[in-house]
Order: C-alpha cells, then structure tokens, then sequence
C-alpha cells in the first residue's frame, strides 16, 4: 500500500462516497477519532485536573502553526470560525478606512466591515472568473486601507497570487487581510515573504479538523499599531492574578501579543484537536500534498477534454485550485447523487474539491458517471 493509499483509509468518508465535497467541509481522521476519544476520556476521569496537560500542548500547537506560515507564536491566535475572526478585527481600524475586496468573496469578508461603516469597493471577477492584480490596482483610491481577498475564491476556484497582491499592498501602504479558509493545509503560505498582515483560517475544509476551530495569524506591527476593541476577563493582564486572594479586578490592561484575541477561556478540545489535524498535515508535508494534488487537477482537466467534458475553472497553472468546476446539466447531476458522489451543484455546475484523500479513481468515477449520464451532449 503506497503512502497516499494509507492516508486514504485513514479517512472512511472515502469508503461511503466518492468525496468531492471537501470546500463544504472535509471528513475527520481515524487519528483525529482517536485523539478525541483520548481528550474527552481524560476529561471525564479527571476533570480540571487535565488543564496543565492541555494547557503544554494548546502552547505546543501555537507553535506548530507559527512554524508552518513562518510566524511568531506570540503572532497566533486560536478562533472558532472566519466570521469571529472578523468581528474581532473590524473595531481595530477607523471607520474611514475603505475596504477593498473581491465580488467573488465569501459574505465574511465584508458584511461585518459594511455593518461597522466602513466603504467597501469591490473588484469583478472577469467573465472567466478570473481576477488580475492590474484590475486590483485600478481599484485602489487614495482612502483605501485595507485590502481584504480570500487565498482561494469559494464561488469560481480562482486562486489569487498572493504574493503579487502583498507587494502591492507593500506599494500602496495597505493592510493585507487573508482568509486561508479555501486554501490551508493544500498550499504552503509564508506571511512575511507574502506581506501578509493578517491571515485567517477555519479548519474544517482542507485541513480536516471539524467544525469550530482556525488561526489568525496578526503581525507584531499591525498589534501594536491597531489595538483590538473586543476584550473580556481572559485577554487581559491583572496586576495581582490570583483569583483566590485578589478582590479587585477593575485595574487590567490588554495583552500584548495576539492571544488578545482569545477573550475567555479557550475551546480547549478544539484547540488540540486541531493540533492533532495539524500534525498530520505536517508529517505528509504541505508541499507534497500541494505537488499531489495538482496532479489530480491536472487529470481531472485532461480525462473531462478527452471525455468532452467542459471544465468551467480553466485557469493558467498559478492561479488553478482545488476547487474544480464542470458544466454538468440537472440529469447528470441526478446520476451524480445516484452513484454516492458527494460535490456541489449549483446552476448547471458541479463543484468538486480535491484533496490527499482523493485519487484518480474518485475522477474516473465522476466522469463516467456524467459521460453515461447524458451521452449524446456535446459542451462548447
């Protein structure tokens, strides 16, 4: 059994489907089972008694996390989700400060900074999806502050350049916002060779790690230039902190580093839960899963042409993602749910996502069963 066959049969979501659903949101490891089983049964035997332990390995998977995106631990902040993240970050700036962003983003990226008043200004996908820096830059008027894009767009799979857009950034003096949420654990990310200022990810799609864990990585400048708005009895520092003896707690000031923004006591199984995801994403290593990866895309691309089949996501090498889509009609897709192929469908197409657990077959799969399906069409 080679090494990316193991990986498959730690994930039994791939024994019930063919999974292509993983932008929804990516099945969880035996491993992750086990470490589960593991956290919850030291609970349950010893109470609060676990909090030393759990406190060593939530410091253990700061580090973990800091090390992967070539950041500080003291630059690392756990989340539950993107949305959070982002209603912690909107109180930091002025509200004069014009956002600019992407008409293809998620909602998160700029319903919370429209609600607080900010101007956002948006930048159009061309009619192939596809975004380029010069469309960026036209959009850049001298009260834009903050620039704010997803590292993969959730509706077309465009995957924006990062580092072209950091330079940028770098240019006009803006701060670089990036939610990773599409892309993390497929696609290695270095925030200072990217001028990456914040970068914001929910684990529970490529990194596999469920629902109610992330990171947020935060620049030691952006903290100490813009401090955060949103605080509670845990992000803060008391002069005397023993809680059995001290009577006062009214005299406090904010932590200094990026735990400020974990305002109460942290989701501790969450937390390391999302340590065990991110440890066996770093045993694979993120570069040979992005190499593995892009060979499933690049098959995907050559089987549909030779099956006459229209991949509507046909973008230059750079810009190609894991999100994958194809002009599928609503028989096919019904066919589709039929054979177990779990992927999305929306307006006559078929979004698929592809990740380590997936492989060739899963592909074959797929296009045999749209070619069986509807046979006699023929796509531009």
């Amino acid at each position: 059994m080679d090494k990316w066959r193991k990986i498959r049969a730690d994930y039994p979501a791939c024994k019930n489907y063919v999974y292509l659903a993983t932008n929804g949101g990516g099945p969880v490891s035996t491993p992750y089972v086990q470490k589960a089983q593991q956290l919850l049964t030291a609970l349950s035997e010893k109470g609060k008694l676990v909090m030393p332990e759990w406190g060593r390995q939530v410091t253990q998977t700061r580090t973990l996390l800091a090390d992967m995106i070539q950041a500080k631990a003291t630059e690392i902040a756990f989340i539950t989700n993107t949305s959070q993240a982002m209603g912690l970050l909107v109180g930091m700036f002025p509200k004069h400060y014009d956002v600019l962003t992407m008409r293809d983003e998620f909602p998160t990226g700029f319903v919370p900074w429209m609600h607080h008043g900010h101007h956002i200004q948006f930048v159009d996908s061309n009619a192939a999806g596809e975004i380029s820096i010069t469309a960026i830059e036209n959009q850049i008027t001298p009260a834009t502050r903050l620039l704010i894009t997803s590292h993969v767009l959730f509706r077309t799979g465009f995957r924006q350049d990062l580092k072209a857009i950091g330079a940028l950034c770098r240019k006009h003096g803006l701060v670089h916002i990036v939610d990773a949420t599409q892309s993390f654990g497929v696609y290695p990310i270095d925030v200072q060779e990217y001028n990456i200022d914040i970068l914001i990810f929910h684990a529970y799609k490529w990194v596999t790690a469920g629902y109610g864990s992330g990171g947020m990585y935060v620049s030691k400048k952006i903290l100490d230039k813009y401090p955060p708005q949103v605080m509670g009895w845990y992000n803060v520092n008391y002069p005397l902190p023993d809680f059995d003896t001290a009577q006062d707690y009214t005299q406090f000031t904010p932590k200094e580093d990026a735990t400020v923004f974990e305002t109460g006591t942290p989701p501790f199984l969450n937390i390391l839960l999302l340590g065990e995801a991110l440890q066996y994403l770093n045993g694979i290593g993120i570069p040979e899963i992005n190499a593995y990866v892009q060979t499933l895309i690049n098959y995907l691309h050559k089987r549909a042409k030779e099956n006459n089949i229209r991949v509507l996501s046909d973008y230059a090498a750079g810009h190609l993602s894991t999100i994958q889509r194809l002009a599928v009609t609503p028989e096919q897709y019904t066919a589709i749910e039929q054979h177990h192929i779990a992927a999305r469908y929306k307006n006559n197409m078929l979004t698929i996502a592809l990740n380590f657990y997936n492989n060739e077959e899963d592909i074959d799969t797929l296009l045999a069963v749209i070619k069986k399906s509807a046979p006699g069409i023929s796509y531009p």
